[in-house]
């Protein structure tokens, strides 16, 4: 399998994660993915910075998320 490049701006969808023992259902959440910079330490390939609607900030493997919409928000 080879890496994609994904821009930021890129919109995606996280995965949900279903209801399992004690824990509640997670649904899918839509973010978009950020700039990487030099406090997110080095760059590995499939990883990425993901912003959500709230402003939070995570580091995700690109197989936790689907892409959505590829054109960059003007």
């Amino acid at each position: 399998m080879t890496a994609q490049t994904i821009k930021a701006g890129t919109r995606i969808e996280m995965h949900g994660t279903p209801a399992m023992g004690g824990f509640a259902a997670v649904a899918p959440e839509q973010a978009k993915i950020a700039r990487w910079t030099a406090i997110s330490g080095p760059i590995e390939p499939g990883w990425h910075i993901v912003q959500f609607a709230d402003g939070g900030k995570l580091c995700v493997h690109e197989s936790r998320f689907r892409v959505i919409d590829n054109r960059i928000a003007a």
